[in-house]
């Protein structure tokens, strides 16, 4: 056990894999700026035994559990969390089966998150998902013992789009959108040509004397031989 004011909640093994990479270990919610920190705070209590509050009193903390009394087998790796002299004098160092419940939830929600990104995005870059999920678990640390590789696929297959991105065709687009975008800016798109559509950009009109000056500068008898 790592010495100083903490809990011990229990997790699923990639929910723990993800708070370390993120908050180091012990976890440190405190280290930085994030969303958790609030909620950790606010569902710690203080021992609800008459002892531990008169320990409380005079200064001292009881004993932590190593394990909060759980019925959730999924939930089965202890974590550590660092908690906060401020926090631990205020609110305490325990915690209630709901709410390591719900924390969890949020932590996981936030992994697969973060691995339904980096994988779809891999993924429609190779072509191959099995190639993005094994490059996936060799990244970020997630062998099948803490991930599995099908958990991870059933999750993808259930929650994700699948879309190749065609480079070439990709570039053209964009090339031709700037393009299109620049003609029509300096007026040498037509509004009637049906390209027009799909650019909503407000051509900029030139001052009434531009146009003038324009004309003026053009010989009458230029078109004259024609």
């Amino acid at each position: 056990m790592k010495s100083g004011k903490y809990i011990v909640i229990p997790c699923k093994p990639y929910v723990k894999q993800f708070l370390i990479q993120n908050f180091g270990y012990p976890v440190n919610f405190y280290s930085v700026a994030n969303p958790y920190t609030y909620l950790f705070r606010t569902y710690l209590h203080l021992p609800d035994d008459p002892e531990g509050k008169a320990q409380v009193k005079r200064g001292k903390r009881p004993k932590p559990k190593v394990k909060p009394s759980f019925t959730n087998s999924d939930l089965d790796v202890p974590v550590e969390f660092v908690i906060s002299d401020h926090d631990f004098y205020r609110y305490g160092w325990e915690m209630d089966p709901i709410h390591i419940t719900a924390l969890n939830t949020i932590f996981e929600q936030a992994a697969k998150l973060f691995m339904r990104t980096s994988i779809t995005i891999d993924t429609a870059i190779s072509g191959s998902q099995a190639t993005s999920i094994r490059r996936f678990q060799d990244r970020y640390g997630y062998p099948d013992e803490i991930w599995n590789f099908q958990s991870i696929k059933k999750d993808l297959d259930r929650n994700t789009i699948r879309q190749e991105i065609g480079f070439d065709t990709e570039i053209y687009d964009k090339i031709q959108k700037i393009l299109m975008h620049n003609l029509y800016k300096l007026g040498t798109l037509s509004k009637n040509n049906p390209l027009s559509n799909d650019y909503h950009f407000k051509r900029t009109k030139q001052p009434r004397r531009d146009s003038q000056d324009l004309a003026d500068s053009i010989p009458a008898d230029l078109f004259s031989s024609l």
